[in-house]
């Protein structure tokens, strides 16, 4: 499993425009559609099976960070976007700060197991405190390309 192969590079945002939780999914998906990886068509039902997972409780984990995710039967496989937000967005975080770091991930309704390999494995790399420090000043998408790609090394020596 790694990053770097389910988060297209136009999917990486530096600087998130969106100020709220809604706001910021939508932003997300938006870019997986530029990308190529989500139909226009599906845009709406898409943002609303990621909407429709936070009212069952909020994927800000706390720590700055959020993690929505959906399964949809217009996704193939497995595919994810990151977003970064300098000042903070309101997610409803489980510790109440304000997320900076939000990855979005979203998979095909019959691929249960993948998806759950990659939050697993979001949530490896997002324990490394120092990671979060960096990526949380990246200021461009390659510099959080490049820090996905020494994480998703990191995991993979184990």
């Amino acid at each position: 499993m790694r990053l770097c192969e389910i988060i297209p590079k136009k999917a990486v945002l530096t600087e998130l425009a969106a100020a709220d939780k809604d706001g910021v999914i939508r932003e997300l998906v938006d870019t997986l559609v530029k990308a190529g990886r989500v139909a226009e068509s599906a845009r709406k039902k898409v943002v609303a099976a990621l909407m429709a997972r936070e009212e069952l409780g909020s994927t800000g984990i706390g720590q700055g960070i959020a993690v929505p995710h959906a399964k949809h039967e217009s996704i193939k496989g497995l595919v994810g976007a990151f977003g970064r937000s300098e000042a903070g967005i309101e997610f409803e975080a489980l510790d109440g700060e304000p997320v900076h770091l939000v990855f979005l991930l979203l998979s095909s309704r019959n691929a249960s197991g993948s998806h759950l390999e990659a939050l697993a494995h979001i949530s490896r790399i997002l324990r490394d405190d120092v990671f979060c420090r960096f990526l949380r000043r990246v200021e461009t998408r390659e510099q959080a390309l490049d820090l996905l790609r020494e994480a998703d090394e990191k995991q993979a020596a184990g």
